[in-house]
């Protein structure tokens, strides 16, 4: 079943912070990723950044008992491109001139997490199908042998190609891209 979605903007994506820092650490810490504890403790700081970025949008489902089952949510990538870490991996990976096509009108999905409970029901599939509607192109990262990249492939993404080595030191990462 999908649960009815909520979109928020960055103001209003505050009042479910403590519960969008706790489904996150729920689905990172669990492989795949296995996110260290510095790396978990280091995604409060890594939310409030986003939600502060010109066109942050979010979509976040909750069960019938009012918990928060997924979240996901982008911006617009901006036409500047440096002094990012996450650009200049793209960079280091494609090359400017392929960057700059990939990202230029482009939403990028920076999180989509749903809870483990609820994995498997659809969810994953609905918000990032709205999140995306209405944009010509849009873009992920996220490892290819992650469960969500089979996702990804059904819905018509396709694997652009892996990040340096050193971008995700835990499991190679690669972009996903959906035009």
């Amino acid at each position: 079943m999908i649960h009815p979605y909520d979109r928020h903007d960055g103001p209003g994506i505050a009042p479910l912070s403590a519960q969008i820092i706790d489904l996150y650490q729920r689905c990172y810490a669990a492989p795949p990723w296995s996110e260290t504890p510095e790396q978990l403790g280091a995604y409060p700081a890594k939310l409030a950044a986003s939600a502060a970025l010109p066109g942050f949008s979010a979509l976040t489902t909750s069960d019938h008992t009012g918990r928060l089952t997924g979240v996901c949510y982008g911006w617009p990538t901006p036409a500047d491109l440096t002094g990012n870490r996450i650009y200049d991996a793209l960079i280091t990976a494609f090359g400017l001139p392929a960057t700059t096509e990939l990202t230029r009108g482009a939403f990028e999905v920076a999180e989509l997490f749903v809870h483990p409970d609820h994995q498997g029901q659809g969810i994953a599939s609905h918000l990032l199908t709205r999140m995306t509607a209405g944009w010509p192109t849009a873009w992920l990262i996220t490892s290819p042998h992650a469960p969500a990249a089979s996702l990804y492939r059904k819905l018509g993404w396709r694997e652009l190609g892996p990040l340096p080595d050193d971008f995700y030191p835990q499991l190679r990462a690669s972009v996903f891209t959906r035009a």
